[in-house]
């Protein structure tokens, strides 16, 4: 799916975005802070690619972690930038390659509430891991499948279609690209769709592990 077809819709919700993911229930931001926290010093520097309004990354920039962020939306970026807490923020289409950081820049990346709007993610995941320091991990939520096909594209009631990843596909590129998995969590969203009230997710953290 091109960027171009949900930017319409986060132009419109930038300013109330965080009153609808109160709304529906939807703290997966909440789940990848907690599950990475083990693994996250002061001082670091992370990537949040699609950092929209920076509920994501914010919880690590308190923590003492320099936060960096990419979005596809300048409405996203400038509700993220009135916060006042990410060093750098970058309107960048997220299906784009290469990201525009240099090797080994980051300690972490982390990329919440994104990656079902992505179908391929082989360049998304070997940009990560470009731009990762080994030891670094990155954590991430899809939308998964049971079928056997890397991902499947479906439609939404909101009227933006999704993707849902199969996690053998996600480990295929975890291991491809020198990351070990270390967590994952299944979450529900309520009334992510308004048709079906519950969406099913999953929450990954991922050790890079690559010498």
């Amino acid at each position: 799916m091109k960027i171009e077809e949900t930017e319409y819709v986060y132009k419109e919700l930038a300013d109330s975005y965080d009153h609808q993911v109160r709304e529906y229930s939807s703290y997966a931001h909440d789940v990848i802070f907690g599950m990475s926290f083990e693994h996250v010093k002061k001082s670091e520097k992370l990537l949040d690619i699609g950092i929209g309004t920076g509920l994501a990354s914010i919880k690590f920039a308190k923590l003492g972690l320099e936060v960096f962020g990419l979005d596809f939306s300048q409405e996203m970026l400038d509700e993220c930038r009135s916060k006042s807490f990410a060093r750098e923020l970058q309107i960048f289409d997220l299906t784009a390659s290469p990201l525009p950081y240099a090797a080994d820049y980051f300690n972490h990346v982390i990329c919440c509430s994104v990656l079902h709007f992505i179908g391929n993610l082989e360049n998304l995941f070997k940009e990560a891991a470009r731009v990762m320091k080994p030891g670094g991990i990155f954590s991430f939520t899809i939308a998964p499948h049971n079928k056997k096909a890397p991902f499947l594209k479906e439609d939404t009631a909101w009227g933006v279609p999704i993707f849902r990843h199969s996690p053998d596909y996600i480990m295929e590129l975890l291991n491809q690209n020198g990351f070990e998995l270390q967590k994952e969590q299944r979450l529900l969203m309520k009334g992510a769709d308004r048709i079906n009230f519950d969406m099913l997710f999953s929450a990954y953290v991922s050790k890079l592990i690559r010498q």
